[in-house]
């Protein structure tokens, strides 16, 4: 049961990895099409939902697995780093995409600009405003890895603390961007989202060596 519940939750990394690497605005085209009337962001939804039913499988799996010791402990220690890292990427890309779906039914037709500035149908945004599908805050990805890691790093050290020390640090860093209103809309969705799968993973690895 111990080796199933490893090997779910090394497949559970895996595809975090390959499902972040896909394109993010759209589903491959090998990938089947969404089905008629089904919005276009709805395919970076279902794909999160991979990594999310395979991490459930193997929290199941850990809580009535005997404990991991030696290398297997170690092992799936360093898996949930992983997991964390590359799965959250995915978690945090359909989050995003349901809170644009929300933001679209609720946002009125004319459209806004990111301070209130009215964006006339088929118009442009007002100088110095970024445009609507460019990313608010700039290397987010990179950022996203680095602070999930360094959660499931904290949490599987039991280093409690440096949970806030490490969300501190990034509102710090991003303080002046989040001015934006779009910016403090994704760094509040990024983070809560990042945290939560992190913390879910080193769980996981957590509950397999309890």
């Amino acid at each position: 049961m111990t080796a199933a519940a490893l090997f779910v939750f090394v497949l559970t990394a895996l595809a975090g990895a390959a499902l972040s690497a896909l394109p993010t605005g759209e589903a491959p085209d090998t990938a089947p099409s969404p089905p008629s009337g089904v919005p276009a962001r709805w395919p970076k939804v279902w794909r999160a939902g991979v990594p999310v039913v395979l991490l459930g499988a193997t929290a199941l799996l850990a809580v009535s697995a005997p404990a991991a010791h030696g290398v297997a402990a170690g092992v799936a220690r360093v898996v949930a780093v992983f997991a964390a890292m590359t799965g959250g990427s995915v978690c945090v890309a359909a989050a995003f995409a349901l809170a644009r779906a929300g933001g679209a039914r609720s946002a009125p037709r004319s459209g806004a600009g990111p301070r209130g500035s009215p964006i006339p149908p088929g118009g442009s945004p007002p100088d110095g405003a970024p445009p609507p599908d460019e990313p608010a805050l700039r290397g987010g990805l990179t950022i996203g890895v680095l602070e999930r890691a360094a959660i499931a790093v904290c949490v599987l050290t039991g280093f409690g603390a440096g949970l806030a020390v490490i969300v501190a640090v990034k509102g710090l860093a991003r303080y002046p961007e989040l001015r934006d209103p779009r910016a403090s809309e994704q760094f509040i969705i990024g983070t809560f989202v990042s945290v939560l799968w992190a913390v879910a993973c080193a769980g996981t690895a957590e509950a397999l060596v309890r």
